[in-house]
């Protein structure tokens, strides 16, 4: 396996939190392209597989897609794209031909599509029939990548270019060494492979050299951050709490080198009186690493380390959600994680914030943001509490993924 960019900022912010020594190694060999240890899963396929999840179950047993003579002049047309310096991002006809053909081949690709509609990343398209449900979720993929090599190849500004942006300017000497060395490493690694080798390992590869792998930040969850609290989850009595957990809405520092802002530290202050009044057995802090742009700080784990050493809250009640970077994938991972890992789905959770924070997540425009920026609303609002509460409910609807956001997909 390839990795395109050696990324000390990741190792440094693994090593900065106090990660174990044995998993810092891990990482730090897969980063420069050693073997990790047997079991281990590299920080790249993390992010391809939560990013472009029917695209990696294809990969592991590519050889019905590589049979096919329509795919395969696909394939070959990418990798002299490649050659050629031309574009290499599938257009709108070479997608409705590739979905057109995934959906004849339905038939033979038959686990690949049960495993992924069980997983639920495609769930907006769940209702249909296999041939159109592959074909939908192969268009979901694809348009991922390109918006991939949209952003951090050419430089297109994303919604939220102060914090996503391409590292340096397209046109700029070290974008263009970039493009070039990438060039050769696809080039390399794409050969002979199916029709979307191209396309994929050079998203992958622009993601890796901007240093926008946050996907994968403190995979996996359940062996480190919240190891504990997962366990706790199995034998949490439910009816004795109103909530079923209390999300802490994060919020990012605005200078370098600040791990915390004052206004998390209170909000998560807050989030621990609730706790202590027994109104959930569970506080979920949220938020990645985000602000500044960046940063090498995690605003949930910032907060979790608040929370233990400031008051006093045990570490297995504390569950972490480090890679939302928005209001609108607070409520949407930490929905994922309770359907996930045994949280009743019928018990409201609590979110807390500021007033102006929870007066926006029980507006009415909210929804109209989840539909924008995620495709789907995968949550319900309730009742509002009091100026800095307000319920929701998590829904299956959660597990959809957004191909516009590659660093929290």
């Amino acid at each position: 396996m390839l990795i395109f960019a050696y990324n000390p900022n990741l190792i440094f912010m693994l090593l900065n939190h106090g990660k174990k020594l044995l998993s810092g190694i891990c990482l730090i060999l897969v980063l420069l392209g050693c073997s990790a240890p047997s079991g281990r899963e590299a920080v790249r396929d993390i992010v391809f597989r939560k990013n472009y999840p029917l695209t990696f179950a294809l990969d592991a047993n590519p050889s019905v897609l590589t049979a096919d003579s329509t795919l395969n002049a696909i394939a070959r047309n990418k990798y002299e794209a490649l050659e050629a310096d031309s574009d290499i991002r599938f257009t709108e006809e070479e997608i409705s031909v590739v979905s057109g053909r995934l959906g004849a081949l339905a038939g033979s690709l038959a686990p690949v599509i049960r495993q992924v509609r069980e997983q639920g990343p495609y769930a907006l398209y769940n209702d249909l029939p296999d041939n159109e449900f592959i074909g939908s979720a192969w268009e979901q993929d694809v348009r991922g990548m390109n918006r991939v090599l949209d952003v951090y190849a050419l430089g297109m500004a994303p919604r939220y270019a102060a914090i996503d942006s391409i590292t340096a300017p397209a046109d700029s000497p070290e974008m263009v060494r970039v493009r070039n060395l990438a060039k050769t490493n696809v080039l390399a690694t794409s050969k002979d492979r199916p029709f979307y080798a191209v396309t994929l390992e050079s998203a992958l590869a622009f993601l890796d050299a901007n240093g926008r792998l946050e996907a994968a930040d403190y995979e996996p969850m359940e062996e480190a951050v919240n190891k504990m609290a997962y366990r706790a989850i199995g034998r949490t009595q439910w009816e004795k709490y109103p909530y079923s957990v209390i999300l802490v809405l994060g919020c990012g520092p605005e200078r370098v080198g600040e791990p915390v802002s004052p206004e998390s530290r209170l909000r998560a202050w807050y989030g621990a009186w609730l706790y202590n009044q027994g109104k959930a057995p569970f506080i979920i802090v949220s938020g990645g690493r985000v602000h500044p742009f960046k940063t090498l700080y995690s605003e949930a784990l910032e907060m979790k380390q608040y929370l233990m050493d400031v008051c006093g809250i045990p570490e297995e009640a504390i569950i972490a959600e480090p890679h939302a970077r928005h209001t609108t994938t607070n409520l949407r991972n930490a929905s994922r994680i309770m359907l996930s890992h045994g949280i009743p789905a019928g018990k409201p959770g609590l979110v807390t914030s500021g007033q102006e924070h929870i007066d926006y997540v029980a507006g009415n425009v909210f929804p109209e943001i989840c539909l924008r920026d995620m495709l789907c609303v995968p949550f319900n609002i309730g009742e509002r509490i009091s100026p800095r509460e307000v319920e929701f409910y998590p829904l299956p609807l959660s597990f959809q993924l957004c191909p516009l956001d590659p660093l929290d997909p």
